[in-house]
């Protein structure tokens, strides 16, 4: 798969299946169907390289494409029977009844989400996210209950990759939880599966909120990104200004932190690496290996909020939501002028600032940055909640 796997092309809405509790059961077979899946597909790659080596075509030729189909007909065999397995697993699944697993079996979960979870969900896969609104404790929670519970209104916070709600907490973050909640505010957590592409989950969000938020009570809606949450935050805005959804206008504070607005540059290295394997045929089928990683991953790359439209790499500046307070948080860990561009160790300083696609003066844009803390350890980070304190204020 190369890049024109990010190229725009219509697709039809995913029917979305409810997969948040998960038994032991799941997770057993779950990851043995994911095993034979994955089987499947390095028997492919095998395959592949099997029908290149017998063409035996030029190191240098750009035309030659390796194909299973070409191959001996055992590697396409044994490719079959692992995906029919894994397809029956999942179908004897269905029958298994689901009840809620731990928080660190979920943090496994989010984490491959994040790697794969483009395939999981091209899969139908058991262990696949589905979108939807959590407490801390992992529980779900309905935003038009929480709107209607709350005088205020509603704080969503929103995880990166291969995060989950469980990366927000500790005493610092229950501390400004709980300030929050002593105000009128709902708090929730945005749980999702962050291997999708970011234009496809925020587009997801802003239909959740189009169907959940009511807009005739006034009440605030406020939304906290991390890392490609903070994505997120902008892409739904976009789709909801692209199709006037209503909710929007009640979106009164929306804070990024440590969000790559202009690209994360760990992911243009990787492209760059694996692409050096399409340079001759015979490494050729090893970018599959390589493209392994999630289109949530790939689309950090150049941070697009919105499906690229014609060439994956160009950068396309979309208007901001002028309608609300935006601040743009920073981390930093590197001050020494060649390193500047690792920032907090994956997002560089630029970057978080906005890069070209925030204004550098406008007076509802607020830019701070946090010196000597990294980019997970953020979230951990007593600065950070105070600092969001004062601006929510």
């Amino acid at each position: 798969m190369s890049d024109s796997s990010l190229s725009a092309t219509p697709s039809a809405p995913r029917t979305k299946k409810d997969k948040s509790h998960l038994s032991p059961a799941h997770w057993l077979l779950g990851l043995f169907s994911l095993f034979l899946r994955s089987g499947g597909e390095l028997t492919r790659v095998v395959g592949e390289m099997h029908h290149t080596w017998r063409d035996t075509p030029l190191p240098w030729d750009k035309q030659h494409q390796a194909d299973l189909d070409k191959a001996p007909k055992a590697y396409l065999l044994v490719k079959l029977v692992l995906e029919h397995a894994s397809n029956q697993l999942h179908k004897a699944l269905e029958q298994v009844p689901t009840e809620r697993v731990s928080q660190p079996l979920h943090r496994v979960r989010s984490a491959m989400n994040g790697v794969f979870g483009d395939k999981l969900e091209e899969w139908d896969h058991p262990l696949a996210l589905t979108m939807e609104c959590v407490d801390e404790h992992g529980s779900d929670v309905s935003l038009a209950a929480l709107q209607a519970e709350s005088d205020q209104g509603v704080v969503l916070l929103i995880h990166g990759l291969c995060l989950s709600e469980s990366d927000w907490q500790g005493p610092d973050n229950r501390s400004f939880v709980a300030a929050l909640r002593q105000q009128g505010f709902g708090v929730a957590w945005l749980r999702y599966n962050s291997g999708l592409p970011i234009w496809e989950n925020g587009s997801a969000l802003a239909q959740l909120l189009a169907a959940h938020w009511r807009t005739d009570n006034g009440k605030q809606l406020r939304m906290i990104g991390h890392s490609m949450g903070g994505l997120l935050i902008r892409s739904a805005c976009h789709v909801a200004q692209r199709e006037d959804q209503p909710w929007l206008q009640a979106l009164s504070h929306a804070a990024y932190l440590a969000s790559p607005h202009d690209g994360a540059p760990m992911e243009k290295i990787g492209n760059m690496a694996n692409s050096i394997l399409g340079v001759t045929p015979y490494a050729r089928p090893l970018m599959a290996l390589g493209n392994i990683r999630s289109q949530g991953i790939r689309s950090l790359r150049h941070a697009n909020i919105s499906e690229p439209l014609d060439q994956p790499h160009e950068q396309h500046v979309l208007p901001f939501h002028e309608g609300c307070e935006h601040l743009l948080l920073g981390a930093r860990k590197f001050y020494e002028p060649g390193q500047r561009w690792l920032g907090d160790g994956l997002v560089p300083e630029e970057s978080a600032m906005g890069g070209p696609h925030f204004p550098q003066q406008h007076p509802r844009i607020k830019r701070s940055m946090l010196d000597d803390v990294g980019h997970i350890t953020l979230l951990q980070d007593a600065r950070l909640y105070a600092m969001l304190t004062d601006w929510l204020r």
